[in-house]
């Protein structure tokens, strides 16, 4: 993993004394700055799925019209998250109509630790060590 190595001196003249500070500066690569972008979109990414499924879970709790247009197309988006879950466990049907749907929360989890696993996995193949600041002062009295 490249770094950027920046460097100055930075000299204080005050009264009778004079400091010098040394500033090295590692600061992290292009590089590192894309892999830290992508974990983020993966962590968005993650988020939102996270936010429909729990949306979905709520919506079947609450007994939720599925003919309403906004239950319906949250419904539609994440029928295609949950399918692999589906047959899993039965829902648990209320007499009101409410509905809780163990495979909704399973898929939740299943989501997010796809999502943790998958940012690990990047930062690990393609993530450096970040960025490193080294400072030296020498103070002296001026002659």
């Amino acid at each position: 993993m490249s770094m950027e190595r920046k460097e100055h001196v930075e000299v204080v003249r005050d009264g009778g004394y004079e400091r010098k500070q040394q500033v090295s500066e590692l600061a992290p690569s292009t590089q590192t700055v894309i892999v830290s972008r992508v974990i983020q979109v993966l962590w968005l990414l993650t988020a939102i799925v996270i936010a429909l499924l729990g949306l979905r879970f709520v919506l079947q709790l609450l007994a939720a019209n599925e003919g309403n247009a906004f239950a319906n197309f949250i419904f539609q988006i994440t029928n295609v998250l949950v399918s692999p879950f589906a047959s899993l466990f039965a829902p648990a049907a209320a007499t009101n109509g409410s509905v809780i749907e163990w495979s909704t929360l399973v898929a939740g989890v299943a989501y997010l630790l796809l999502g943790w696993l998958l940012t690990t996995l990047v930062r690990i193949l393609f993530g450096g060590t970040g960025s490193v600041r080294r400072v030296r002062t020498i103070e002296r009295a001026r002659n």
